[in-house]
């Protein structure tokens, strides 16, 4: 026998109560009037077990019990399941070990399993649905940090015969591309893909390539292996799942943890963001390799980037930057032929 405060759906008054169980029912014992009663196991519901805690018992009309906990009524709710629960909860060496665990559980999953699942959730979407995802991207991208580019027509579409002749030089499965240009006081001398196969450069990345087009030629090819490698998609699926993940696991805890799991989980997104660089760079080389051209024209195109953005620090580029550091990609152009 137990003692319990029995909370009615109606009102905020509390009746002390004795409550019982037997091998089959809950016995709540009579108050004001009102006769003993008996309930069957499926007809409540209840919290787990924590500690020494009272039970909270939800009983049918949502009338809430919270009852003392008894080894008689734990059983009766949690059975042999909860009561194994219960043990390892209880035993020191089980907590500690979980302290160490879980993190790195979680750490293997938001550094190996989301990327494994994104590659191939990634895998199985339609053409049709990366065009409409393209598409609303640029759109969005011309309507807040893009304008239409101030290139001579002329030169944009001298640029694209060019750029479409590398592309058909190289043989790639992907059998859609568009080359774009635009102007950005944003994001300076750059070039990126969208998962459609639409590659923008900016007016700025032209402008610093000067008469060079093996620059050009190399920064295209990079591009054109995140399309062929599928990496947009990938980066799309990692992020979604990534969120979906942080919110099950954290959604009830503080801003201040949360904020910290960000930063954590934006570490481990730009290490794939780097993966993904570091395939791109490396299906640029061979392209330039294989097709006569040298990769030496890489290692200078990343040197004028590089000479172009403002110093920061190695450490805090290689863990916070979504590509790897340049001086790496530098040296690794010029040993590939080596």
């Amino acid at each position: 026998m137990a003692k319990g405060q029995l909370y009615p759906r109606a009102g905020a008054a509390a009746y002390q109560v004795d409550c019982d169980v037997n091998s089959e029912a809950l016995i709540v014992g009579s108050f004001e009037g009102n006769s003993e009663q008996t309930y069957l196991r499926s007809e409540v519901t209840c919290k787990p077990k924590l500690g020494r805690l009272p039970r909270e018992i939800t009983l049918p009309g949502n009338v809430l019990l919270v009852c003392d906990s008894s080894e008689s009524l734990d059983a009766w709710l949690d059975g042999k399941g909860g009561d194994a629960i219960n043990k390892l909860e209880s035993k020191r060496h089980w907590v500690i070990a979980s302290v160490v665990m879980v993190p790195v559980l979680l750490y293997l999953v938001f550094a190996f399993i989301m990327p494994w699942i994104a590659v191939r959730f990634a895998d199985v979407i339609p053409q049709e649905a990366k065009f409409v995802a393209s598409q609303h991207t640029l759109s969005a991208m011309d309507a807040t940090i893009l304008e239409p580019s101030g290139l001579p027509v002329t030169q944009q579409s001298s640029l694209q015969a060019h750029f479409h002749k590398v592309i058909n030089d190289i043989g790639v499965s992907h059998d859609y591309f568009d080359i774009q240009f635009r102007k950005s006081s944003f994001t300076g001398p750059n070039a990126f893909a969208l998962p459609d196969g639409t590659i923008v450069y900016t007016d700025d990345m032209i402008t610093l390539a000067g008469e060079d087009l093996a620059i050009l030629d190399a920064i295209l090819l990079h591009e054109v292996g995140h399309v062929e490698q599928n990496h947009s998609m990938q980066m799309i699926a990692e992020s979604l799942f990534t969120t979906l993940a942080v919110s099950y696991f954290f959604g009830d805890l503080t801003g201040a943890i949360e904020a910290f799991f960000g930063v954590g989980s934006t570490v481990l997104h730009n290490k794939f963001s780097q993966a993904h660089e570091r395939a791109a760079d490396d299906f640029a080389l061979h392209q330039l390799s294989v097709t006569g051209r040298n990769p030496e024209d890489f290692a200078r195109a990343m040197e004028k980037l590089s000479e172009s953005l403002p110093e920061a620090s190695e450490t805090v580029e290689n863990w916070l930057s979504t590509h790897p550091v340049m001086k790496e990609r530098i040296e690794k152009a010029r040993a590939f032929n080596q």
